[in-house]
């Protein structure tokens, strides 16, 4: 039943990479090229004695990535402090009385099944992508659509060991080792639009579990590459390989109260970085390569307020 909460994250924290036909409409942005060791690419934004160290992410990568965390470690001593991307205001006591009061939408009726629901080309999609992990029918037998989807994504995560755990964990670690306080950009208050989600009818929850079985397929084959690619800096491959969750974009789209958290996550997170630049002394960001790098994105923004930004080059 605690899966059903992966709603709560589906549009702050992009989940992955996927085929270049489906990224991004990357920006074109005026950066000046420095150098630096191997390790993921920075963006570098300074003003006065302010300065802010902006850290993208590309969502899952395998547990066992090789990538130097010494670059990082030498990044965030001396910072002042490290924001996060923002997070779900939800508590745990909150999350676990909502489900206990509404995990029976997350079922199908006295009588249903999955698979025996879906349109043929998504049964047989999904039968496909469930058997590739290793997942038989009664797995998700009960499930409605959309926990299905959520389900679906976990077992990935599962059987491909492409997780979202870094590089927040080794950030948290450095961050209590070297006391530098940590915290999201914001809190967004998702309770309703999660009440929401679970009012989707069968068709729109079935329009979005055909956008995870496509999600899986763009991970399986690129997942790996983004993230090898953003362990050196390599950000042409990483644009070459990354997209954003098409679930979690079916979800929003979908919801009319969370329609705006997309744009809501850009311009809070420029707003962060014009506030640290008014703060002396350094500050590191983590934020998603999407957000991030595409057309009307942070960096974007930014260069439209004639803010000097040094980066990797992406060629």
């Amino acid at each position: 039943m605690k899966k059903g909460l992966l709603v709560l994250m589906f549009c702050l924290a992009p989940l992955g990479a996927g085929a270049q036909q489906q990224e991004p409409n990357w920006a074109s942005v005026e950066t000046v090229e420095v150098q630096a060791p191997p390790g993921p690419a920075l963006w570098h934004i300074a003003r006065g004695n302010s300065e802010v160290w902006v850290l993208g992410t590309v969502g899952a990568m395998p547990s066992d990535l090789n990538w130097n965390r010494n670059a990082l470690a030498d990044l965030i001593t001396g910072a002042r402090a490290i924001l996060m991307p923002p997070r779900p205001s939800i508590g745990i006591l909150e999350g676990a009385w909502f489900l206990i009061t509404n995990g029976s939408k997350l079922s199908l009726p006295h009588g249903q099944t999955l698979e025996g629901n879906l349109p043929e080309a998504l049964r047989k999609h999904f039968i496909a992508t469930r058997t590739a992990i290793g997942r038989d029918e009664g797995r998700y037998r009960t499930d409605t659509p959309l926990r299905a989807a959520w389900r679906l994504q976990y077992d990935f995560q599962d059987k491909t060991k492409l997780y979202n755990y870094e590089p927040r964990h080794s950030i948290e670690t450095l961050a209590s080792q070297k006391h530098v306080p940590i915290a999201p950009i914001a809190k967004y208050e998702i309770l309703d639009a999660v009440k929401d989600v679970l009012k989707l009818n069968p068709a729109q929850q079935q329009a979005c579990l055909a956008e995870e079985v496509e999600d899986i397929d763009r991970l399986s084959a690129h997942a790996s590459a983004a993230a090898k690619a953003w362990a050196v800096g390599d950000l042409k491959t990483v644009k070459d390989n990354y997209a954003e969750s098409r679930l979690n974009d079916c979800v929003v789209a979908a919801v009319n109260s969370i329609a705006n958290i997309n744009e809501r996550n850009v311009a809070d997170s420029v707003a962060a970085i014009d506030a640290a630049l008014n703060q002396p002394g350094k500050t590191v960001m983590v934020i998603g390569i999407g957000p991030l790098l595409r057309k009307n994105g942070v960096l974007e923004r930014l260069a439209a307020k004639n803010v000097v930004i040094e980066g990797p080059a992406d060629q």
